[in-house]
This record gives C-alpha cells, structure tokens and sequence, in this order.
C-alpha cells in the first residue's frame, strides 16, 4: 500500500469526534509519517485495518515478519500503551512491541487473530482463567497509570451521560472498596473484541487501558457477554473455580458494570438481560 493512496478525509473524519478539527491537521501529515516510519523500520504497509475513533492501523511486513503499525494523534496514549503491552509481556498473553516512536507502534501480529466475540466456539472458562492468571502474574501494580477506583468513575460518567441508573452500581461499588483485596495490574479494557484467538498460544489481549485494582474486575466482560442470564450465571461460577477468585466479589463487580454495558449492547434483549442481572434478578 502506498501511503498517498489513503483516504485522507474518511481518516480526519473517523478521528474528528474524538480530536476535534486537530484530527485534520494530524490526517493531512500522515502520509509523511507514513514515509519516515516505512524507511526508519524497514517495513512495507499492507492493508488499512478496521479502528476505532482514535487511531489509524496497518497490516504491515518487515524485519521481523508480519506486524501491525498502529498510529494515533494522542502520542501519550500510544506511550502509555506501549509500556503496558511491556508490561504484561512476559505472560505471553499481549502482541509484542517491535518498534515505538511518538505517536506510533509496531506491534506483532497475532494469528489467526479472530476476536473471541466473532468466536464460534467462545473459550471455556477454564481457558478464560489461565488467561486472566496469565496477564495478572505479569504486570506490576505500581507501574499502572492511574487506579480502578478513577477508571470505574470515567465508565459511570460516561454510562450516566446515556442515560444509565447507577445508583446500584455506585452502592456496590463502595461495599467493594471498603473491603481490602489483592491488587493486580488490570488489562482494564477486558471487553471480548479486545481479546483475540491466538491459536496454539492461547488468547491474547490488546488495547489495555491498564489500572491497579482488584483481579475479579478484568473477569466480567467474559462473565456479561454471556447470551443469557443462565449462561451469564454459569461462566460467573465456573470462571471464579478455576481462575481461583472469590465468586462473591465476581458477582459484585458483573453487578456494578452491568448497567454500563446495558447502554453499550445494541441487541435489544442482551440489554436487557443486562439491566436484570445488574438488579440481581437471577
């Protein structure tokens, strides 16, 4: 690919939400960064990759094989998150960092690189756990940029801002930070299109938005991504066996977030199942 075959205004248009009209300024000198990175790595772009609302990705070859590169106008989360991939690496759960420069990544790619909610078969529970045991054995709490109790405020300002009723949510909250727990380094972001297959290796996360904080907290997307409250019910107790985490705070926490995923889920009867769960209707 070259880069001045890219589509310059869908670029600034995608990233304009989250950026403002800086997302045109940054999208009109990408083709240059694009240039500088290809010659300092060595690498040859492939493929433009489906992203989100802030950044741009490539599939891409180089030195080192296939890889993705990954651009964002927000340099520091591109730093923050090249230091928590290095974090976690040592699990063997995240894509290792190749190459980093302001505002850019090469990460390795990760095949087959299905996400697990395209999954046919989603993971059991017992593979979720060694997952989770995997990425919390790694990281070092002290190196988080910020803590669960902030992170958990960001999610409920947003969800409140889509109309979501926590006052559950917030009551349970504080029932589980007055009770003093282990501390891990949470991947923090734990949703299942952050979690790829990664064949033999096993899964494999991306896009950490890392925090200190409770180990059942990086478990309930797995648990409320569940079709139904039955089967919410029963990856809830499963996961809790094997990962070794106390079902109690497991349930807690799938209760707090529950509301906030409720005004994510576009399936009209997940919501709902969602909101009942969150009310502890089981």
């Amino acid at each position: 690919m070259n880069a001045m075959t890219l589509d310059l205004e869908a670029v600034a248009g995608r990233l304009e939400p989250r950026f403002g009209k800086a997302a045109h300024r940054w999208a009109g000198a990408l083709p240059q960064r694009l240039t500088e990175l290809v010659a300092e790595w060595g690498i040859t772009l492939g493929e433009q990759l489906k992203s989100g609302n802030s950044s741009v990705v490539f599939r891409c070859a180089g030195p080192q094989g296939e890889a993705v590169l990954k651009l964002s106008p927000d340099s520091y989360a591109v730093r923050e998150e090249v230091d928590m991939l290095r974090q976690f690496a040592s699990s063997g759960r995240v894509p290792a960092v190749l190459a980093a420069a302001r505002g850019a990544v090469l990460l390795e790619s990760i095949r087959p690189g299905t996400l697990v909610e395209k999954m046919a078969q989603p993971p059991t529970p017992a593979d979720y756990a060694g997952f989770l045991t995997d990425l919390h054995a790694a990281g070092d709490p002290a190196a988080a940029p910020r803590q669960l109790t902030d992170w958990i405020d960001v999610l409920f300002n947003s969800a409140a801002r889509r109309g979501a009723d926590l006052t559950g949510s917030k009551r349970l909250r504080d029932d589980l930070f007055a009770v003093p727990t282990e501390t891990v380094l949470l991947h923090g972001d734990l949703h299942l299109g952050n979690v790829l297959s990664g064949g033999a290796r096993g899964l494999v996360a991306i896009d950490p938005m890392a925090c200190a904080g409770d180990p059942c907290f990086d478990a309930v997307d797995y648990v409320l991504e569940g079709l139904d409250r039955a089967e919410m019910l029963r990856r809830r107790d499963e996961l809790a066996a094997a990962a070794g985490i106390d079902v109690d705070r497991l349930d807690m926490w799938c209760r707090v977030t529950a509301p906030i995923g409720a005004t994510y889920v576009g399936n009209p009867a997940h919501s709902a199942e969602l909101a009942a769960f969150g009310r502890g209707e089981y």
